[in-house]
């Protein structure tokens, strides 16, 4: 009895999970995986964890799709509001049918020499009528500039700052959920070999009037959004 009953709670139990898949799937969604590249004559990559030791010529890279047209905006920030490992952050479009994108685009690079202290890195997927889009734009392609004055910068990190926490903060505007760091790793190595990121992927919801936010933290925490 106990077993019939058991087996009847695991059926219903999946068929709920797939009903919710597919009710989400029927949503326009984005989708990220944050790996680590080793370049060399060994490159490999793996998906990123924020434990990861800091290894000479590492990088780290966003692998991003989405099933709508949209853009995405990825940005890593210290709890004290500044540019985390100093990676400038990154704006592009995003095409329908999950297409995919890669960031940073070069000439820029996210160089990964190990965590200095707790930083969030946030992706967050803005529907293409998003009154942000245009702010961000202007924002993002200004902090493009190899070298750019230290209080200038400063004013603009706090600027991003700003832009971000405002779409964060606006808790019933907004999709918002914590990434989680794959449980299952893999690492693929050589120059030939294919990183099967979407095994590892993390998807958001979004829609015309409300944006997805998924947030890598530091603290394994989405709660400390930077303020507005």
């Amino acid at each position: 009895m106990t077993r019939n009953l058991y087996s009847l709670l695991c059926v219903a139990a999946i068929s709920l999970a797939i009903s919710l898949r597919a009710a989400d799937e029927d949503q326009p969604q984005g989708r990220v995986c944050i790996s680590i590249v080793d370049s060399g004559p060994a490159a490999k990559e793996e998906p990123f964890r924020l434990s990861a030791t800091g290894r000479p010529g590492s990088t780290v890279k966003a692998h991003i799709d989405a099933s709508t047209k949209c853009s995405v905006l990825v940005a890593a920030l210290t709890k004290d509001g500044k540019l985390a490992n100093g990676w400038r952050p990154q704006l592009s479009e995003v095409p329908a049918d999950f297409e995919e994108v890669q960031l940073p685009k070069a000439p820029v690079t996210w160089e990964w020499s190990g965590a200095h202290g707790p930083f969030d890195l946030y992706v967050l997927f803005l529907p293409p009528g998003s009154k942000e889009i245009e702010e961000a734009k202007k924002l993002v392609g200004a902090m493009q500039a190899p070298t750019i004055d230290d209080r200038l910068l400063a004013m603009q990190v706090n600027k991003l700052r700003e832009l971000v926490g405002r779409i964060t903060n606006e808790k019933e505007k907004v999709n918002q959920a914590p990434m989680t760091e794959p449980e299952l790793g893999g690492v693929f190595r050589g120059a030939d070999a294919v990183f099967p990121w979407r095994q590892f992927a993390q998807s958001i919801n979004f829609a015309d009037d409300r944006p997805g936010v998924l947030i890598l933290s530091g603290e394994g925490a989405s709660k400390d959004s930077p303020a507005p």
